[in-house]
């Protein structure tokens, strides 16, 4: 006799799922919640950028509103635009990532081709969906408030946040001192 089984019928009902390459990327658990949203919503290119707002005759103007300089699109904010550039340069330097292309599909693939621990990955991919956050923040800034914040507090902010999230989701688990040496090791302090 033949073993029922919920998954299994689940997996029938579902089908095949397609396998995407960004979801270690997004529900990373070291990625706070706000950040995994808008990250997933970018890596999908689902953003309302000023580019896609012009289509539906919502804004008059397709520019950047962080650098004005180019058409606000995906692949212009993440990370072609220079204030992003800096950004992700400040980024790749602290948590030594080697990139030398632009794109948000390949940074994350070459965290993902690195051959870093599983602790380090997630760090990354936490400093990337931070930073992928920060910037959106930073856009919506400029157009509600009309200001840029500096590249400098941007990233003193998202030092801040990854340090403080791995703190809070691994110190629940590890004790102090042996959360201290990870957090060293990964070069955060």
């Amino acid at each position: 006799m033949a073993q029922y089984s919920v998954k299994q019928v689940y997996n029938k009902l579902v089908g095949d799922k397609p396998h995407v390459q960004w979801d270690k990327v997004v529900w990373n658990r070291l990625n706070v919640p706000e950040h995994r949203f808008i990250c997933w919503l970018a890596i999908q290119n689902r953003l309302q950028t000023t580019a896609k707002l012009e289509k539906i005759g919502v804004s008059s103007s397709t520019d950047c509103l962080i650098c004005k300089q180019a058409a606000e699109v995906h692949d212009h904010l993440f990370f072609s635009c220079q204030y992003s550039q800096l950004c992700f340069q400040y980024l790749a330097t602290w948590l030594n990532i080697r990139n030398t292309s632009t794109g948000l599909q390949n940074v994350i693939n070459t965290i993902k081709r690195g051959k870093h621990s599983k602790f380090r990955n997630q760090v990354c991919y936490a400093g990337v969906a931070a930073l992928v956050y920060l910037i959106w923040k930073s856009r919506n800034q400029s157009f509600w408030e009309g200001s840029v914040p500096t590249v400098d507090s941007v990233m003193s902010n998202l030092k801040r946040i990854v340090k403080d999230r791995i703190k809070s989701v691994m110190c629940k688990k590890l004790a102090v001192v042996v959360c201290s040496s990870l957090c060293e090791m990964a070069k955060l302090f």
